[in-house]
């Protein structure tokens, strides 16, 4: 009996120490149905070899996506961890471990060098946020591509108001 109290104690405190914050600090799971991801790849012309990184990845369809019809190679970072293991768990299954890396934390704390092409799903909060990290750690002639928020300070190369998606590109 002690045992089981023991487990539920450290569940709980795992539940509220490591878990419930996530729901408060990141961006809700809204998954992007799989015609726009193709679009949003398509629109930003990821090339084979070409490094796509999806900043809150969810459970990795873009990534997936980006590595298999794409021929990329895929980053995401995640910070929900339940997403993070799900996006881990299908990368593993399906064979892509070797072109597709899933990273557990904030995006604000990777570097975006190697990008290619940045996909983002986030608030626009967020997206005001990740400017200034564009600007200076993007490469020249990276595209970013987002959906429904936009980049204010950015003026969009292209732009798809039917699917909400706005791509940039980065001088």
């Amino acid at each position: 009996m002690i045992w089981l109290l023991l487990i539920f104690l450290l569940g709980a405190f795992l539940f509220i120490g490591w878990l419930l914050p996530v729901f408060f600090v990141g961006i809700p799971w809204q998954p992007t149905d799989m015609q726009r991801v193709r679009k949003m790849l398509s629109m930003s012309e990821v090339r084979p070899g070409e490094v796509v990184y999806d900043l809150g990845c969810g459970d990795g369809r873009i990534l997936i996506c980006a590595a298999r019809e794409f021929g990329a190679r895929a980053v995401g970072i995640e910070l929900n961890p339940w997403l993070y293991f799900l996006a881990k768990l299908k990368v593993f299954l399906l064979g892509l471990s070797g072109r597709v890396k899933v990273y557990w934390g904030n995006i604000h704390n990777f570097p975006l060098h190697e990008a290619d092409v940045v996909t983002i799903f986030l608030f626009q909060h967020v997206n005001d946020q990740l400017e200034k990290k564009f600007a200076s750690e993007l490469k020249p002639g990276a595209r970013v591509v987002s959906y429904v928020w936009v980049l204010k300070n950015w003026e969009p190369t292209m732009v798809d108001t039917v699917g909400r998606l706005y791509l940039y590109r980065k001088e």
